[in-house]
């Protein structure tokens, strides 16, 4: 009968470490599953459904997981995009908990093209003037000197503008 006890007892050991790596897994099949499906929607710019997906993901995810800092630039950047009114204090508090994330280095760049957009040329001179514009593409560089020469003119600050249109 201790033999039975002591069989019975590792069979449930068995069987609950096997139920907890299979809950794990679940978890992980549904993290992949909202990332990927975040990503889908930004893709197609659909902000609003990414930006509650991308959230869903974040309350998800393990705290190591390396994608959480482009899942954070993407609710910020769904804000934004969203013109909802915390858009560009995600942007800011992404770029303070991710500086080092390939994202942060075009966040001032999207916030400043977002205030051009709506011809905010103050707030738009200001970001870009935190973009730093060696890691852009050389396209985004150019657009970028020139709305942010654009943004300084609208300002009358003449010699800001020459020196971006130059």
């Amino acid at each position: 009968i201790v033999h039975l006890t002591k069989l019975v007892f590792f069979a449930c050991l068995l069987f609950l470490s096997g139920a907890a790596l299979a809950q794990e897994q679940l978890s992980q099949t549904r993290t992949e599953r909202l990332y990927q499906t975040g990503s889908d929607l930004i893709t197609h710019k659909n902000f609003a459904a990414a930006r509650k997906v991308f959230s869903e993901f974040l309350e998800s995810a393990s705290v190591n997981d390396p994608r959480r800092g482009e899942a954070s630039y993407y609710v910020a950047f769904s804000a934004l995009s969203l013109g909802h009114s915390d858009g560009e204090k995600l942007i800011d508090s992404f770029i303070d908990q991710y500086p080092t994330s390939p994202k942060a280095a075009t966040a001032y760049f999207d916030l400043a093209n977002f205030f051009y957009g709506e011809k905010t040329y103050s707030k738009a001179a200001n970001y870009y003037g935190k973009v730093d514009f060696p890691s852009l593409t050389q396209k985004q560089q150019t657009e970028g000197h020139f709305k942010w020469g654009y943004s300084a003119f609208s300002q009358k600050k003449l010699d800001d503008a020459l020196q971006q249109f130059n």
